[in-house]
């Protein structure tokens, strides 16, 4: 999805209940922060926060293309220039599964074997 921010207005993009991939692309000049909580992205705005100070949120710029992070819990984005954003979430599209139907990845669990993350089965 494209979003049009607003400068320096935070923006809640979505909750997840579990770990998610999220892809993040920043167009045109700006920078953008994306963070887990809507007042620490508020308060550390750069353009009120003094020189040397400190500024919350995972920085990414339009010349970083796009970002690939695992996110879990509540996504919100700030930017300090108006302009839009891509947010692609890839395990929030449906698709069709040909044995059971269309459902939502979300219908299905994961879990892991052996302790590892890249060793995971549906059920």
């Amino acid at each position: 999805m494209i979003l049009n921010l607003q400068a320096n207005i935070p923006s809640l993009i979505q909750s997840f209940d579990g770990v998610v991939t999220i892809y993040v692309r920043q167009y045109g000049a700006g920078n953008l922060r994306l963070g887990m909580n809507k007042e620490d992205l508020i308060n550390t705005n750069p353009t009120v926060t003094p020189p040397g100070g400190i500024v919350d949120g995972i920085p990414q710029a339009a010349a970083n293309g796009v970002q690939q992070y695992f996110w879990s819990g509540d996504l919100w984005l700030i930017s300090d220039v108006s302009g839009q954003v891509m947010v692609l979430i890839p395990a929030m599209t449906t698709y069709i599964n040909r044995k059971l139907g269309t459902q939502k990845p979300a219908d299905r669990s994961v879990s892991q074997e052996g302790g590892n993350l890249s060793t995971y089965q549906y059920s």
